[in-house]
């Protein structure tokens, strides 16, 4: 869901748009990192306008407050100067998190990350919604959407993917179509990631 806010807002302003997961700078090498996040921000300054989409932002700006190593520092710092004056560059930068208090609170000061914006997990509707497309193309019993996910309320998108490929294993194991047995035992075995404690974390300022 974050990605595609993020890639229909740079559709939608025309921006270049680049998306970064951890994986995407790790490097062996020292400051091997450190020079990834720079070319990053200097071929998105070469096709400016645009947009930098930085998913698990915790894992990208770590809190030096808790005893992270010197090499990290070093790649949080890079981060940090690389944000600055974003907006002079034509530089939209979006990070997305489920840990906000794991992230650097330096970047969070006027002139780097400015906005918060909570995005809850999907409410019955949109799960619903969301799992009869995974659904698709996939054999199964007249299914009541409705009772299997009302009581549901913290399974995100790939959470209810994964619900639904493990339906989907139990009944190709008993050579049936998908049902509400499959899917309530699936949810049994599948907690959801999100809990009650990161929704008040994320959501209480």
């Amino acid at each position: 869901g974050k990605t595609f806010i993020a890639k229909k807002l740079a559709s939608m302003l025309k921006h270049y748009f680049m998306e970064l997961k951890p994986s995407d700078v790790a490097s062996i090498y020292v400051h091997g990192t450190q020079e990834k996040i720079g070319s990053t921000f200097r071929e998105a300054e070469e096709n400016a306008p645009a947009i930098i989409f930085f998913d698990e932002l915790d894992a990208f700006i770590p809190n030096r407050g808790e005893g992270i190593s010197h090499s990290y520092s070093s790649e949080v710092n890079e981060f940090l100067v690389q944000l600055n004056e974003c907006s002079k560059r034509n530089i939209l930068v979006i990070g997305a998190t489920n840990y906000l208090n794991r992230v650097d609170a330096a970047v969070r000061r006027p002139g780097r990350f400015d906005k918060k914006i909570y995005v809850g997990p999907p409410d019955l509707d949109a799960r619903i919604e969301a799992m009869k497309n995974y659904m698709k193309g996939r054999p199964a019993d007249k299914i009541d959407y409705y009772a299997i996910l009302a009581s549901r309320e913290l399974y995100s998108y790939a959470d209810l993917e994964l619900i639904v490929n493990e339906a989907a294993r139990m009944a190709l194991k008993q050579r049936a179509p998908i049902s509400a047995r499959h899917f309530n035992a699936a949810f049994e075995e599948i907690p959801p990631s999100i809990s009650s404690e990161m929704i008040r974390e994320m959501s209480k300022d």
